[in-house]
């Protein structure tokens, strides 16, 4: 493995891995457990936007993760979830102006100050949202980043040489990639890569279970 960049946004390296386990671990970033909006009751809202397009852009504003359970994990059976498996954030503006996602209460519960609608003189927008943990395999707004690779001597004409790529592939799965992992902003890159791995273990540890 040979580091390529590395920050808290995004690291790449080179490794010599099959192509398989590439796409293995890629698959499993949907397994880490996120953080993302999963519950709204609007009791205002005087802006341009329905209520759904508010409800939507909400879902893909990254949040800080929480060491909250899941809710499938949880047992206090309450539709809205409790103190250990939600948090509540709310939002109360009155136009004129844009209004952010770091107007969200508590404070610094979002990672990015992010657009949510604009209100005109006198409109009011106010909410109660609800966030809970969730993965990416039953909702995309609750995938951390990007993972994604490709063959290293290729790098500089991927385009053309696409076709021959994927018949490559095919008879030789021990080529050297170059990984890319991008975060959203909820944990680091290299967490990613890392709860991705163990993500995976998991679920071969509970398939071979399975299997007997």
């Amino acid at each position: 493995m040979k580091l390529i960049n590395k920050s808290n946004e995004k690291i790449s390296f080179k490794a010599n891995i099959p192509i398989s386990l590439a796409n293995a671990i890629r698959r499993s970033v949907n397994y880490i457990p996120v953080l993302a909006v999963d519950m709204l009751e609007i009791s205002r809202n005087d802006s341009a936007l329905y209520d759904e397009i508010i409800s939507h852009r909400l879902g893909l504003v990254p949040l800080k993760n929480e060491k909250l359970k899941l809710p499938s994990e949880c047992d206090c059976g309450k539709e809205e979830g409790c103190g250990k498996c939600s948090i509540k954030l709310k939002l109360s503006a009155v136009g004129p102006g844009a209004v952010y996602s770091d107007q969200l209460t508590p404070k610094g519960s979002v990672v990015y100050k992010m657009p949510i609608t604009v209100l005109e003189k006198e409109q009011e927008l106010e909410f109660l949202a609800i966030a809970r943990m969730g993965l990416g395999i039953n909702h995309a707004k609750y995938i951390p980043g990007l993972f994604y690779y490709k063959y290293s001597d290729d790098e500089d004409n991927e385009d053309e040489e696409f076709k021959k790529i994927v018949e490559e592939s095919k008879k030789d799965e021990e080529k050297e990639l170059i990984i890319n992992i991008e975060s959203w902003g909820q944990m680091n890159a290299k967490d990613i890569f890392i709860q991705a791995i163990e993500a995976l273990q998991s679920e071969s540890k509970d398939f071979l279970k399975k299997l007997k």
